[in-house]
Order: structure tokens, then sequence, then C-alpha cells
């Protein structure tokens, strides 16, 4: 046990081996806090991503249904309204801008009865989809489409 201690003395009383012992174990500490802060930062970033799709899906679905002139009203408003909280700035502009012709149209339709077509949705739609990091080429080329019941 004495050979041991002793040569583990030995190592220390070493200058080089104290010298790089002590440029080592702070880069090492550093290296640790910094990879634990990034590891944090995305966790969130992909936890709020995440949330993000869940809400947007939700969404897509009332519009769809909208499109479709048979929408929750309820539903959509909440949904609608949720997305001031989370989305770019750039979906709420949009969202905005569909407020504006939603209101317009509404206040034009006699009796109350009027329809929004997916071609009013459509820039909401891209800019939910630029939100989520995802392209939108195919709808911009071939127009926007909901499937509905037949």
């Amino acid at each position: 046990m004495d050979a041991i201690y002793k040569m583990i003395t030995d190592i220390f009383n070493n200058q080089t081996f104290m010298a790089i012992f002590q440029l080592v174990l702070p880069t090492l500490v550093s290296t640790g806090i910094i990879t634990a802060l990034l590891s944090h930062w995305y966790d969130k970033k992909l936890h709020t991503h995440e949330i993000k799709i869940q809400k947007y899906i939700e969404l897509i679905e009332q519009l769809a249904k909208l499109a479709a002139n048979n929408p929750t009203w309820k539903r959509f408003r909440l949904l609608i309204n949720e997305a001031l909280l989370f989305a770019s700035d750039e979906v709420v502009a949009e969202i905005f801008e569909f407020n504006r012709k939603f209101t317009v149209q509404r206040a034009k339709a006699a009796g109350g009865n009027f329809q929004m077509t997916a071609q009013d949705l459509q820039p909401m739609v891209i800019a939910i989809r630029k939100d989520l990091d995802l392209k939108s080429k195919s709808i911009k080329k071939n127009g926007l489409t909901f499937f509905q019941k037949p």
C-alpha cells in the first residue's frame, strides 16, 4: 500500500503533470457546462416545436372544416386566438389578414351565409408550414386543397 501511495505522490509532485492537469481539468469542466447548456437549449426548442406541431394540426383541421363550411366556431376561435401566443410573426400577420378577409366576407354575406375558400386560407397555411421549417413549393404551384368527406 505504501508503494502505491508513494507512486501517486510522485506523480502529483511532478510539475509537468500538474501543469497538464491544471489545463485539462478546467477545460473538461467548462466543456461539460457548455454541453449541458446547449443540451438544455436544444431540448427546450424541440419541446416548443412539438407543441407547435400539435396546435397547428388542430388549427389546420378547423381550417379544413371552415373551407367545407362546417366549422366548430367555438373550437376554431380558441385555436386561432391561441396561435397568436406561440406562432411566428409571419403567421400572426397572416391570421390578422385572414381575420380582415373573414370580416369583409361575413359583412357582405346575405343572411350570414358565406364560405371561405382554400385559396383564402392558403397564405396562412404556407406561413404555418414555414414556421415549422417546411417548404410549400407544391402548395404554391398547385394551390391548397383540403380533403373532405364525399
